[in-house]
């Protein structure tokens, strides 16, 4: 029977997210400093480590990875590694997370890699708002390289949107009519306490329920039933009633969703990680580079799997932030 990876709680893992770098060229507030110390390019795990890790991970179940940083298309020749990662036999999707600001000149070469599903994380519509959030002022950039992506072929795109109270709660609506005019799918994320200058309170965060009122009062919503493997996606999915598009939130703090979690993660410094917020990990990179077997390396994952959490405890009296930030985790 092929080995899977099955935690004490009856959860099989599917779903791999790999960082390919901490580096970004934003500083979001919810994420990272402006003053960043970032791993030196040593410490990265190389492509052929990340194949190496990955034929593993498929080979304990893994049908699904995602792409993500830091701002993963910083890192030079992405396409490659997923022209790479398309002849794994037995990963059934892959696809990217990234700030938008690299598809201006690197969309093509990804769909051409064989890419198709890519995440573009855009806060707010509003250029003084961008540049308060990113710290950065490239708010058109992005804008471009979400149009290039589309033109070039790309589906579904998905637009990321972490909501934040007093700062853009009044663009909920706004960013709901972006993405109908533009086909693209709408997911609003919760403001989770990753932020590395400890800006989070329950304050701001938006509960995923609210969000959805605000855009159904406008735009009547209908909800999408989850099944079979959907169970374990984090958004709840509705349509708009007169287009069909999608909308959805991520309500990892208001209706965690840990106990359908089938997600695991490799940080950019090959750690393997069973939550985003785990206070432990375990590193892979390491004994790989020291020549250990693919059996040695199996039994390390299987283990971790095994003693993971039941849950990320963000509503717990005693949840602990994780030492790492968003973009030394990968988002």
């Amino acid at each position: 029977m092929k080995q899977q990876m099955l935690d004490r709680f009856g959860r099989i893992h599917t779903n791999l997210r790999i960082s390919v770098t901490d580096v970004c060229n934003f500083r979001c507030i919810y994420c990272m400093p402006e003053d960043m110390t970032f791993m030196p390019d040593a410490a990265l795990m190389t492509f052929d480590e990340i194949l190496h890790l990955a034929d593993i991970f498929v080979a304990l179940g893994v049908n699904k990875i995602r792409i993500t940083g830091g701002e993963p298309l910083v890192r030079p020749e992405v396409p490659t590694l997923i022209r790479r990662l398309m002849q794994v036999e037995g990963l059934k999707d892959i696809s990217l997370t990234t700030n938008g600001i690299g598809l201006i000149n690197q969309a093509q070469a990804l769909y051409d890699a064989g890419l198709r599903r890519i995440n573009v994380s855009l806060d707010t519509l509003n250029e003084e708002k961008f540049e308060q959030m990113t710290r950065r002022k490239v708010l058109s950039r992005v804008l471009q390289g979400l149009k290039t992506a589309h033109d070039c072929g790309f589906n579904p795109i998905k637009v990321n949107a972490v909501a934040m109270r007093g700062f853009t709660d009044d663009e909920i609506v706004d960013l709901a009519t972006f993405a109908r005019q533009n086909d693209y799918q709408l997911r609003f994320i919760e403001f989770m306490p990753l932020d590395a200058d400890d800006v989070w309170g329950r304050n701001m965060y938006i509960p995923g329920k609210e969000i959805i009122e605000k855009i159904n009062a406008v735009y009547p919503l209908k909800s999408v039933a989850l099944n079979g493997e959907s169970k374990s996606d984090t958004a709840q999915r509705y349509r708009f009633s007169d287009n069909g598009n999608e909308v959805g939130v991520i309500p990892s703090v208001s209706e965690p969703f840990c106990e359908n979690c089938n997600r695991v993660r490799l940080t950019a410094d090959g750690k393997f990680r069973t939550c985003l917020f785990s206070l432990t990990e375990t590193d892979l990179l390491t004994p790989l580079r020291e020549g250990a077997s693919d059996a040695v390396i199996t039994a390390l994952i299987l283990d971790a799997v095994a003693q993971k959490e039941a849950g990320h405890k963000i509503n717990a009296a005693d949840f602990i932030k994780p030492e790492r930030n968003m973009s030394r985790i990968g988002g």
